[in-house]
């Protein structure tokens, strides 16, 4: 600890009320003033005050002290620049964060403390300007919201509202002096009808990147409806295929070494691991449960009645009533760095090159940087029983790796493979595709027009864009996309600002993302006004 002593060498002070000049001394104390810590060891300053009397018999101010003037301010304990800092920690870090961090630094302090800084700072928030952006963020997902606004010229944020109602925002935007003439949002309803009531002048903006995303979305809806025809797909482009698949991650998960069995007259079933039952138990119950939507459903309840017998959301049993058959989970591939060399491993592999180190420097050749041991267990599988006992010194015929099957892809990566063309594939998928659209029309008729959807977004073409809607509303064969192209056209003024003016959401989602890491740092237990707080950045 290093302790400065400090005295005043004036020979008299001012009164803080009347001002008057005084030299007559009452007593003498010493106050102790904390500052920042000098190369990590703790600084405090320790001032030998003077009280003095007040000469004005009129003043109400009997005896006052002296003050360090641009040193500590009244009744302080702290210096300016310590208390700014406890300020900035506290903004950064939070609570016990922040006490941990200024212990570190040499700054005696607790998390209660810090927050109290915090909280005694001046309510702040911005005016809103003529562009703003609203949307929504989560104080726990599924349960309670609220909504962040945006000021799109200054790039700041204007306030948190403790929820996502429409009268909310309605009469946050009626208090407010400066009535924005451009509002950007999501596609919420709520937030619409409140825009439109407090500022029925203001034009208001879709977002273009949720424009794209419900599109996609619903293609995915229409991948949902016609599962039978995704699985005729797959078996027709397997069998059509001259060389079966070898993607390296249904490789680790589907390929069966085969092992010598035990002689004798019979074999011992081998039992499942513990993963692969509990999956198979799952699957069954998931069967269950879609049966038994399907029995409801054709004895004649209702999809409300259903979801309140089943426990279930409306949207999931629509997704089971449409999907025509059970429909299954697409397995989770797990992309490795050397999944990209796939390819270059099995023509070597085929040229009779079974050397992990010579396919390892092979594919080096190539700008592979992954290590040996990822190639060695990625060949590892495709080895036959054979050629195990071999490289455990036994001599044995080989033979390539058995033939895989294609793994039903899930829809969302279909939907994803369908409207990006540079998106990676794997292996088999192309042919999946080009099959799938070849036997099923109403996924050809989606792809085509959520294709065509993206292109007249991104062009920024009015004209396009209004086409597109008039014809994806007279496609009958595909239910989804005909909702969201009428969806559109009941919101045309705000999808057509979003085609032709150049603001968009983009700015108010990049602050819910620094709001949600802000949440997390506190742990999710912090109020309203100190999110505020942090989240405005105010500068003291």
């Amino acid at each position: 600890m290093i302790e400065v002593e400090l005295r005043c060498t004036a020979t008299a002070a001012f009164c803080p009320i009347c001002r008057t000049s005084s030299r007559r001394v009452h007593s003498r104390y010493v106050r102790v003033i904390r500052d920042l810590p000098w190369g990590g060891t703790p600084m405090s300053l320790h001032f030998s005050t003077r009280r003095f009397f007040c000469d004005d018999l009129d003043c109400r101010q009997r005896i006052f002290a002296e003050q360090l003037s641009g040193l500590a301010r009244r009744r302080a304990r702290g210096t300016p620049r310590l208390e700014n800092t406890l300020v900035h920690i506290g903004l950064e870090c939070g609570g016990e964060p922040g006490r941990r961090l200024c212990g570190r630094l040499g700054i005696g302090t607790s998390g209660d403390t810090i927050l109290r800084r915090l909280r005694a700072l001046p309510r702040t928030g911005g005016h809103p300007g003529k562009v703003i952006g609203i949307d929504d963020f989560a104080f726990r997902r599924g349960q309670r919201y609220g909504t962040i606004i945006v000021d799109h010229e200054s790039g700041g944020v204007i306030d948190l509202l403790p929820d996502r109602t429409s009268a909310c925002l309605e009469s946050w935007l009626a208090a407010q002096p400066v009535t924005p003439t451009i509002a950007t949002r999501d596609r919420s309803g709520v937030y619409a009808k409140a825009i439109a009531t407090a500022a029925p002048d203001a034009v208001q903006v879709a977002d273009r990147w949720h424009l794209l995303a419900n599109c996609r979305e619903t293609l995915v809806r229409v991948l949902d409806r016609h599962h039978p025809a995704i699985i005729e797909a797959m078996a027709a482009s397997q069998s059509q295929r001259a060389d079966p698949p070898h993607d390296a991650a249904q490789t680790v998960r589907q390929a069966v070494p085969t092992t010598a069995l035990p002689k004798g007259p019979s074999t011992k079933a081998t039992p499942l691991a513990k993963n692969q039952q509990h999956a198979i138990d799952r699957r069954a119950k998931r069967v269950a449960r879609y049966e038994r939507v399907l029995e409801l459903h054709r004895q004649g309840h209702s999809h409300r009645a259903i979801v309140r017998q089943l426990k279930m959301s409306r949207r999931q049993v629509m997704k089971l009533l449409n999907a025509g058959t059970f429909p299954e989970r697409a397995k989770t591939h797990h992309t490795r760095h050397v999944d990209r060399y796939l390819d270059q491993l099995q023509l070597q592999w085929s040229e009779g090159v079974r050397n992990t180190a010579q396919l390892a420097r092979h594919i080096r050749t190539l700008e592979y940087t992954g290590s040996y041991d990822m190639v060695r267990r990625c060949v590892a599988s495709w080895r036959t029983s054979a050629e195990r006992l071999r490289l455990c010194g036994a001599k044995s015929r080989t033979r390539s790796p058995a033939p895989l099957k294609l793994q039903r892809p899930s829809s969302d990566r279909l939907s994803w493979l369908m409207v990006k063309s540079d998106i990676e594939r794997r292996t088999g998928e192309s042919e999946l595709l080009d099959e799938l659209e070849q036997r099923c029309e109403p996924i050809r008729v989606a792809g085509e027009l959520t294709r065509s959807f993206g292109e007249a977004l991104r062009g920024r073409n009015v004209n396009a864009l209004a086409a597109w809607a008039a014809r994806a509303t007279q496609s009958t064969s595909t239910k989804p996309m005909h909702g969201f192209a009428e969806g559109l056209i009941r919101n045309w003024p705000e999808v057509q600002a979003a085609v032709a003016l150049p603001w968009s959401n983009g700015r108010t989602e990049g602050h819910v993302n620094r709001l949600k890491l802000i949440k997390r740092k506190m742990y999710g237990r912090a109020n309203l006004d100190l999110l505020r707080i942090r989240v405005l950045g105010h500068e003291p």
